[in-house]
Protein backbone atom coordinates (compact mmCIF):
# COMPACT_ATOMS: atom_id res chain seq x y z
CA UNK A 1 0.00 0.00 0.00
CA UNK A 2 2.67 2.29 0.67
CA UNK A 3 4.23 1.99 -3.19
CA UNK A 4 0.65 2.42 -4.40
CA UNK A 5 0.71 5.64 -2.50
CA UNK A 6 4.28 7.10 -3.24
CA UNK A 7 3.27 5.93 -7.21
CA UNK A 8 0.51 7.90 -6.95
CA UNK A 9 2.18 11.07 -5.44
CA UNK A 10 4.80 11.10 -7.86
CA UNK A 11 2.82 10.59 -10.90
CA UNK A 12 0.23 13.47 -9.70
CA UNK A 13 3.16 15.50 -9.13
CA UNK A 14 5.57 15.31 -13.08
CA UNK A 15 3.06 16.80 -15.15
CA UNK A 16 1.36 20.35 -15.07
CA UNK A 17 -2.07 19.09 -17.04
CA UNK A 18 -2.90 22.84 -17.71
CA UNK A 19 0.37 22.91 -20.47
CA UNK A 20 -1.40 19.71 -22.44
CA UNK A 21 -3.43 20.38 -25.22
CA UNK A 22 -6.34 18.04 -25.23
CA UNK A 23 -9.27 17.09 -27.60
CA UNK A 24 -12.79 17.72 -26.44
CA UNK A 25 -16.10 15.43 -26.37
CA UNK A 26 -19.65 16.67 -25.39
CA UNK A 27 -21.62 14.57 -22.92
CA UNK A 28 -25.72 14.45 -22.12
CA UNK A 29 -26.30 15.35 -18.47
CA UNK A 30 -27.69 12.62 -16.88
CA UNK A 31 -25.65 9.68 -19.28
CA UNK A 32 -22.93 7.91 -19.41
CA UNK A 33 -19.64 9.27 -21.57
CA UNK A 34 -16.91 7.11 -23.06
CA UNK A 35 -13.43 8.42 -22.36
CA UNK A 36 -11.68 6.98 -25.46
CA UNK A 37 -8.07 5.80 -24.39
CA UNK A 38 -5.76 3.38 -26.38
CA UNK A 39 -2.05 2.40 -26.11
CA UNK A 40 -0.26 1.76 -29.49
CA UNK A 41 3.06 0.11 -28.23
CA UNK A 42 5.16 -2.92 -29.96
CA UNK A 43 5.76 -4.30 -25.99
CA UNK A 44 2.92 -6.60 -25.05
CA UNK A 45 0.62 -5.45 -22.32
CA UNK A 46 0.94 -7.70 -19.20
CA UNK A 47 -1.93 -6.78 -16.82
CA UNK A 48 -0.34 -8.18 -13.79
CA UNK A 49 2.58 -5.59 -14.19
CA UNK A 50 0.37 -2.42 -15.05
CA UNK A 51 -0.59 0.27 -13.11
CA UNK A 52 -2.76 3.17 -14.53
CA UNK A 53 -4.24 6.15 -12.90
CA UNK A 54 -7.29 8.22 -14.61
CA UNK A 55 -6.82 11.55 -13.23
CA UNK A 56 -9.20 14.87 -12.97
CA UNK A 57 -8.62 18.77 -13.19
CA UNK A 58 -11.92 20.03 -12.12
CA UNK A 59 -12.86 23.37 -12.23
CA UNK A 60 -13.68 24.44 -8.72
CA UNK A 61 -10.54 21.99 -7.24
CA UNK A 62 -7.23 23.29 -6.76
CA UNK A 63 -5.52 19.97 -7.00
CA UNK A 64 -5.81 16.85 -9.81
CA UNK A 65 -8.03 14.40 -8.07
CA UNK A 66 -7.67 10.32 -8.42
CA UNK A 67 -10.91 9.45 -10.82
CA UNK A 68 -9.71 5.90 -10.85
CA UNK A 69 -6.65 3.41 -10.40
CA UNK A 70 -5.35 0.28 -11.37
CA UNK A 71 -2.06 -1.16 -9.64
CA UNK A 72 -0.53 -4.07 -10.71
CA UNK A 73 -3.77 -5.24 -12.24
CA UNK A 74 -5.87 -5.03 -9.67
CA UNK A 75 -8.80 -1.72 -9.30
CA UNK A 76 -7.79 0.17 -6.43
CA UNK A 77 -9.98 3.01 -5.63
CA UNK A 78 -9.47 3.90 -2.19
CA UNK A 79 -7.73 7.40 -3.18
CA UNK A 80 -10.57 7.43 -5.55
CA UNK A 81 -11.97 11.84 -5.41
CA UNK A 82 -15.51 10.87 -3.36
CA UNK A 83 -17.15 12.90 -6.66
CA UNK A 84 -16.84 9.93 -8.83
CA UNK A 85 -17.44 7.33 -6.43
CA UNK A 86 -19.81 4.74 -8.19
CA UNK A 87 -19.37 6.80 -11.42
CA UNK A 88 -16.50 5.39 -13.39
CA UNK A 89 -15.66 1.64 -14.96
CA UNK A 90 -12.85 0.49 -16.76
CA UNK A 91 -12.45 -2.90 -19.27
CA UNK A 92 -10.40 -5.38 -17.52
CA UNK A 93 -11.08 -8.02 -20.49
CA UNK A 94 -9.43 -5.23 -22.82
CA UNK A 95 -6.16 -4.58 -20.80
CA UNK A 96 -4.55 -6.77 -22.85
CA UNK A 97 -4.91 -5.22 -25.95
CA UNK A 98 -4.45 -1.74 -24.93
CA UNK A 99 -7.83 -0.66 -23.85
CA UNK A 100 -7.95 1.39 -21.18
CA UNK A 101 -10.89 3.41 -21.69
CA UNK A 102 -12.83 4.72 -18.81
CA UNK A 103 -16.71 5.03 -18.75
CA UNK A 104 -17.99 8.15 -17.14
CA UNK A 105 -21.50 7.56 -15.75
CA UNK A 106 -24.28 9.61 -14.73
CA UNK A 107 -22.38 13.46 -16.06
CA UNK A 108 -23.28 16.20 -13.76
CA UNK A 109 -23.22 19.93 -14.10
CA UNK A 110 -19.33 19.70 -12.45
CA UNK A 111 -18.26 17.77 -15.04
CA UNK A 112 -18.20 20.25 -17.38
CA UNK A 113 -15.16 21.54 -18.87
CA UNK A 114 -13.47 18.89 -16.97
CA UNK A 115 -9.91 17.58 -18.17
CA UNK A 116 -9.03 13.89 -17.50
CA UNK A 117 -5.93 12.28 -18.58
CA UNK A 118 -4.40 8.66 -17.96
CA UNK A 119 -0.97 8.16 -16.46
CA UNK A 120 0.48 4.81 -17.54
CA UNK A 121 3.44 2.63 -16.05
CA UNK A 122 4.25 -0.99 -16.64
CA UNK A 123 7.16 -3.06 -15.06
CA UNK A 124 8.33 -6.47 -15.94
CA UNK A 125 8.93 -9.10 -13.15
CA UNK A 126 12.02 -7.42 -11.30
CA UNK A 127 9.86 -4.13 -11.44
CA UNK A 128 12.14 -2.29 -14.25
CA UNK A 129 10.11 -0.28 -16.47
CA UNK A 130 9.21 -1.28 -19.53
CA UNK A 131 6.58 1.23 -20.53
CA UNK A 132 5.65 4.66 -19.20
CA UNK A 133 3.89 7.59 -20.16
CA UNK A 134 2.77 10.67 -17.92
CA UNK A 135 0.25 11.80 -20.04
CA UNK A 136 -1.99 9.90 -22.33
CA UNK A 137 -5.32 10.42 -23.80
CA UNK A 138 -6.22 14.07 -22.38
CA UNK A 139 -9.56 14.68 -23.06
CA UNK A 140 -12.13 17.82 -21.73
CA UNK A 141 -15.66 16.96 -21.50
CA UNK A 142 -17.91 19.32 -22.49
CA UNK A 143 -21.66 19.06 -20.35
CA UNK A 144 -25.19 20.14 -22.17
CA UNK A 145 -28.54 19.14 -22.54
CA UNK A 146 -31.32 19.86 -25.04
CA UNK A 147 -33.94 22.91 -23.62
CA UNK A 148 -37.55 21.89 -24.03
CA UNK A 149 -39.41 23.93 -26.74
CA UNK A 150 -40.05 27.40 -26.13
CA UNK A 151 -43.35 29.11 -25.31
CA UNK A 152 -44.82 32.15 -25.98
CA UNK A 153 -47.46 33.56 -24.54
CA UNK A 154 -49.01 37.26 -25.24
CA UNK A 155 -50.49 39.57 -22.75
CA UNK A 156 -52.84 41.89 -25.30
CA UNK A 157 -53.83 44.23 -22.29
CA UNK A 158 -49.64 45.04 -21.77
CA UNK A 159 -48.62 44.60 -25.62
CA UNK A 160 -45.59 42.26 -24.21
CA UNK A 161 -44.59 38.59 -25.61
CA UNK A 162 -43.11 36.03 -23.33
CA UNK A 163 -40.62 33.68 -24.06
CA UNK A 164 -39.87 30.43 -21.45
CA UNK A 165 -38.17 27.79 -21.48
CA UNK A 166 -36.82 24.96 -19.41
CA UNK A 167 -34.30 21.52 -18.33
CA UNK A 168 -31.50 22.66 -20.57
CA UNK A 169 -27.65 23.10 -20.07
CA UNK A 170 -25.51 25.03 -20.33
CA UNK A 171 -26.91 29.00 -20.36
CA UNK A 172 -28.24 29.54 -23.99
CA UNK A 173 -28.62 32.34 -26.17
CA UNK A 174 -31.98 33.94 -26.93
CA UNK A 175 -33.08 36.00 -29.37
CA UNK A 176 -36.51 37.70 -30.71
CA UNK A 177 -37.12 38.44 -34.35
CA UNK A 178 -40.41 39.99 -36.63
CA UNK A 179 -40.98 40.64 -40.04
CA UNK A 180 -38.35 43.26 -39.64
CA UNK A 181 -35.14 41.66 -38.08
CA UNK A 182 -34.10 41.84 -34.88
CA UNK A 183 -36.10 42.92 -31.67
CA UNK A 184 -34.80 44.79 -29.13
CA UNK A 185 -36.29 42.32 -25.50
CA UNK A 186 -35.72 42.93 -22.06
CA UNK A 187 -32.61 41.25 -20.45
CA UNK A 188 -33.15 37.79 -20.18
CA UNK A 189 -33.84 35.92 -16.70
CA UNK A 190 -32.19 32.81 -16.11
CA UNK A 191 -32.08 30.48 -13.41
CA UNK A 192 -30.61 27.60 -12.33
CA UNK A 193 -32.28 24.31 -11.04
CA UNK A 194 -30.75 23.68 -7.80
CA UNK A 195 -30.94 20.03 -7.71
CA UNK A 196 -30.61 18.85 -11.93
CA UNK A 197 -28.54 22.35 -12.46
CA UNK A 198 -30.31 22.46 -15.42
CA UNK A 199 -31.13 26.26 -16.47
CA UNK A 200 -34.67 27.83 -16.91
CA UNK A 201 -34.67 30.86 -19.10
CA UNK A 202 -37.60 33.50 -20.04
CA UNK A 203 -37.89 36.91 -22.26
CA UNK A 204 -40.23 39.60 -22.35
CA UNK A 205 -40.56 41.71 -25.46
CA UNK A 206 -42.69 45.11 -26.69
CA UNK A 207 -45.49 43.54 -29.42
CA UNK A 208 -47.67 45.62 -32.01
CA UNK A 209 -50.77 44.46 -33.34
CA UNK A 210 -50.40 42.78 -37.23
CA UNK A 211 -47.17 41.19 -35.83
CA UNK A 212 -45.24 37.82 -36.61
CA UNK A 213 -42.71 37.18 -33.62
CA UNK A 214 -40.38 34.29 -33.52
CA UNK A 215 -38.56 33.47 -29.99
CA UNK A 216 -35.27 31.41 -30.21
CA UNK A 217 -32.99 29.39 -28.08
CA UNK A 218 -29.82 28.45 -28.91
CA UNK A 219 -27.54 26.26 -26.95
CA UNK A 220 -24.15 26.61 -27.52
CA UNK A 221 -22.77 23.54 -26.83
CA UNK A 222 -25.13 21.18 -28.50
CA UNK A 223 -25.30 24.17 -31.30
CA UNK A 224 -28.96 23.27 -31.49
CA UNK A 225 -31.68 25.81 -32.02
CA UNK A 226 -35.49 25.74 -30.87
CA UNK A 227 -38.01 28.58 -31.68
CA UNK A 228 -42.08 29.08 -31.79
CA UNK A 229 -43.20 32.04 -33.71
CA UNK A 230 -46.86 33.51 -32.93
CA UNK A 231 -48.97 36.43 -35.11
CA UNK A 232 -50.55 38.90 -33.31
CA UNK A 233 -52.39 39.22 -36.10
CA UNK A 234 -54.09 36.11 -35.76
CA UNK A 235 -54.52 36.25 -32.44
CA UNK A 236 -56.47 39.45 -33.11
CA UNK A 237 -59.20 38.18 -35.30
CA UNK A 238 -59.74 34.94 -33.66
CA UNK A 239 -60.60 37.28 -30.78
CA UNK A 240 -62.87 39.47 -33.20
CA UNK A 241 -64.60 36.46 -33.81
CA UNK A 242 -65.11 35.07 -31.09
CA UNK A 243 -66.20 38.48 -29.90
CA UNK A 244 -69.12 38.65 -33.06
CA UNK A 245 -69.75 35.04 -32.90
CA UNK A 246 -70.84 35.82 -28.90
CA UNK A 247 -72.73 38.80 -29.67
CA UNK A 248 -74.61 37.13 -32.48
CA UNK A 249 -76.09 34.26 -29.76
CA UNK A 250 -77.16 37.08 -27.50
CA UNK A 251 -78.97 39.28 -30.34
CA UNK A 252 -80.77 36.04 -31.26
CA UNK A 253 -81.54 35.30 -27.75
CA UNK A 254 -83.33 38.26 -27.15
CA UNK A 255 -85.20 38.74 -30.62
CA UNK A 256 -86.58 34.92 -29.70
CA UNK A 257 -87.85 36.24 -26.66
CA UNK A 258 -89.36 39.20 -28.33
CA UNK A 259 -91.21 37.07 -30.46
CA UNK A 260 -92.44 34.73 -27.73
CA UNK A 261 -93.97 37.96 -25.86
CA UNK A 262 -95.76 39.47 -28.30
CA UNK A 263 -97.19 35.83 -29.45
CA UNK A 264 -98.59 35.35 -25.96
CA UNK A 265 -99.44 38.82 -25.83
CA UNK A 266 -101.74 38.19 -28.86
CA UNK A 267 -102.76 35.42 -27.42
CA UNK A 268 -103.94 36.90 -24.65
CA UNK A 269 -106.06 39.63 -26.21
CA UNK A 270 -107.46 36.92 -28.68
CA UNK A 271 -108.87 34.97 -25.57
CA UNK A 272 -110.15 38.06 -24.31
CA UNK A 273 -112.21 38.83 -27.35
CA UNK A 274 -113.46 35.15 -27.65
CA UNK A 275 -114.84 35.54 -23.93
CA UNK A 276 -116.47 39.32 -24.95
CA UNK A 277 -118.30 37.42 -27.67
CA UNK A 278 -119.32 34.11 -25.70
CA UNK A 279 -121.20 36.54 -23.13
CA UNK A 280 -124.68 37.57 -24.92
CA UNK A 281 -124.99 33.79 -26.29
CA UNK A 282 -124.66 32.50 -22.92
CA UNK A 283 -127.05 34.79 -21.60
CA UNK A 284 -129.41 34.01 -24.18
CA UNK A 285 -129.41 30.55 -23.49
CA UNK A 286 -129.73 30.95 -19.77
CA UNK A 287 -132.44 32.80 -20.31
CA UNK A 288 -134.00 30.25 -22.73
CA UNK A 289 -133.54 27.35 -20.18
CA UNK A 290 -135.09 29.27 -17.56
CA UNK A 291 -137.99 30.08 -20.16
CA UNK A 292 -138.48 26.53 -20.33
CA UNK A 293 -138.40 25.31 -17.21
CA UNK A 294 -139.74 28.44 -15.45
CA UNK A 295 -137.32 29.62 -13.67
Amino acid sequence: MARLISICIWLLSVVDSSQISSHLIIGILGKSIMLPCSLNSSAPVVPARLTFYWTARLKHQKEDQVVHALYNGKENNDHQFPFYRNRTQIFKDQLSSGNFSLLLKDLRVEDDLTTFFLFYHQEDGNYNTLNQNKEMCLTTVKVAKSYHKPIVTVNYEEWKAECTSQGGYPKPRLTWTNQNGLLDPEVPQIVQDPGSGTMNISSTVNITENQTVTCAIFNPTLKETLNTTRSTGEEQVGLSSGIKAGIGVVAVAVIGSALVFVCWKKSMQQNGADTQEMGPLRHSVCSNVCFTTKC
